[in-house]
């Protein structure tokens, strides 16, 4: 594995960005186009939703060994996966409880593929134990709420569909995401810009509580 030493000023940059994962909640009129119009998104058409430019990891461009290049590959594949299953899930949230209660099932069932994913693509350094133990655990507090939040009733269940981002769990996955974010980035300082930025893309795009401001400059810009 390479080992990479940044410097106190690389940490800093890096504390910094990913400070910028804490952003603003959905907006209004994406909550309307959730009450009125559920559908099923693509991967891309998640993206586009938000208005996010989608940045994939490139494996060709980067500088870290082989084996190291591949598993992030499938963590980011997988991260997509669970941003799909999220935001999908979301619209039938919002939509009321008759849809979300059938969404559910198919919604457990895509998260424990994407945990099983990793049986067959493990991780192959201790650094990259440890990011992936995070990756999973961040998936699993997503899984949590969406079961809690099947289970509200009446004033709850709205209460939820208007303040999810302050609950417990969707924060917990935040701030796991962002140690993962910064793993990433400590871990491997000499990767291109490019990839740089699709470390953020990927991971903030996963997130609940998404940045919804491009960050077109944000790995050129160091």
């Amino acid at each position: 594995m390479t080992k990479n030493k940044p410097g106190i000023k690389n940490i800093l940059i890096v504390l910094a960005m990913f400070c910028c994962l804490a952003t603003p909640r959905v907006s209004v009129a994406a909550e309307d186009y959730f009450l009125k119009r559920p559908k099923a998104f693509t991967v891309q058409e998640a993206y586009e939703f938000f208005g996010y430019e989608r940045t994939p990891f490139s494996r060709e461009e980067s500088t870290m060994p082989e084996f190291e290049a591949r598993y992030l590959e499938h963590l980011f594949r997988a991260s997509d996966m669970a941003m799909q299953a999220r935001v999908n899930m979301m619209q039938h949230f919002f939509a009321g409880r008759n849809l979300n209660k059938e969404r559910l099932k198919e919604y457990l069932q895509t998260v424990e593929n994407i945990r099983q994913s990793f049986a067959l693509n493990r991780a192959p350094t201790k650094e990259l134990r440890d990011v992936q133990e995070l990756f999973l655990f961040a998936l699993e507090d997503q899984r949590d709420f969406f079961i809690k939040w099947s289970m509200a009733y009446g004033p709850e269940y709205i209460k939820l569909r208007k303040t999810y981002e302050d609950h417990e769990l969707v924060q917990s996955s935040h701030f796991r995401l962002q140690r993962v974010y910064t793993q990433l980035m400590l871990l491997y300082p000499e990767e291109s810009p490019y990839n740089h930025k699709a470390f953020y893309s990927h991971l903030n795009a996963m997130d609940f509580i998404i940045n919804t401001s491009h960050a077109t400059n944000y790995g050129t810009s160091r």
